[in-house]
């Protein structure tokens, strides 16, 4: 599975309530991939590195427990999934987190019964404006309920995770991304200022090329159907009937094929129109036009 830092308020899923996460997602990263394991100890530092996010599922009515590795101390919790069978609600799953002693569930109607863990190295509190490790989880319903734990380490420059220990007794898949330590430090280090800064050069750099994509879009759509559009019914009519008459086996199944490229011309026009309305409700979603 691909591991991303949720960051960008707008490219990417929503974020526990109440927490602002890094943008380590702009840095030069590497992957580090472990599937069908039963244990994980991976240590970044050797080769000046620091871990940047770790992804990992927990199976379904299993727990993994886990130990986070930074410069100020070590971290020690569990992940778990349960799936429950009721009448009312039908289906639910129960997830389950804990970090240092403190432990946060929460039950949900399922309709996939496999559920992701996210652990996302470093956030900010908004309210307290302090700075810390997260661990957070990426299952339906669970960021309105804040099914997040956050360990407050201040100076996250100086507290960047190295290492990270994971065990389940049934065997799981982990992601573990990094990059160099002194891009890390930078990142993680930002307060929710100079990321809302990010965000919005961000923003205004898609705007732009959104802009110029629809501009041409429609530049070429008004070439097409509305300049041309006597030539384009034209040539698609001669080269429609050129290839049933070439295909067909008899006047029939001339007609057919005929009536059948026609279908498939009107199906195309409807498509090209749709793809037109989600790309401009995309473009109003993310500015809130």
């Amino acid at each position: 599975m691909v591991v991303m830092m949720a960051a960008i308020p707008a490219a990417s899923a929503e974020t526990p309530t109440g927490y602002i996460l890094q943008p380590l997602d702009t840095l030069e990263t590497h992957k580090a991939e472990f599937n069908d394991v039963y244990n994980v100890s991976y240590d970044a530092s050797g080769d000046g590195n620091a871990i940047m996010l770790v992804h990992f599922k927990v199976p379904m009515g299993h727990t993994a427990d886990f130990q986070i590795y930074y410069y100020g101390g070590i971290l020690a919790g569990s992940a778990s999934t349960v799936w429950n069978v009721s009448i009312i609600p039908p289906t639910t799953t129960t997830s389950t987190i804990a970090l240092e002693g403190v432990s946060k569930q929460y039950s949900y109607i399922d309709t996939n019964p496999e559920y992701d863990y996210f652990l996302s190295g470093y956030a900010e509190n908004i309210t307290s404006s302090e700075q810390g490790i997260i661990v957070y989880n990426a299952g339906y319903g669970s960021f309105d309920n804040d099914l997040a734990i956050f360990y407050p380490t201040g100076n996250l420059a100086s507290n960047l995770i190295y290492r990270f220990d994971v065990t389940c007794d049934e065997p799981f898949d982990v992601d573990i991304t990094y990059g160099k330590t002194e891009a890390v430090a930078a990142a993680a280090d930002k307060n929710w200022l100079e990321i809302a800064y990010e965000w919005m050069a961000f923003a205004g750099s898609l705007a732009s090329a959104l802009y110029t994509f629809v501009l041409e879009l429609f530049r070429w759509l008004k070439f097409f159907f509305i300049d041309n559009i006597g030539l384009v019914i034209a040539l698609y009519l001669s080269l429609s009937m050129a290839y049933a008459a070439g295909k067909a086996r008899d006047i029939f199944d001339f007609f057919r094929k005929f009536i059948d490229f026609q279908k498939k011309f009107w199906n195309f026009l409807i498509e090209l129109w749709r793809v037109m309305i989600e790309i401009i409700s995309t473009f109003r979603a993310i500015f809130r036009m």
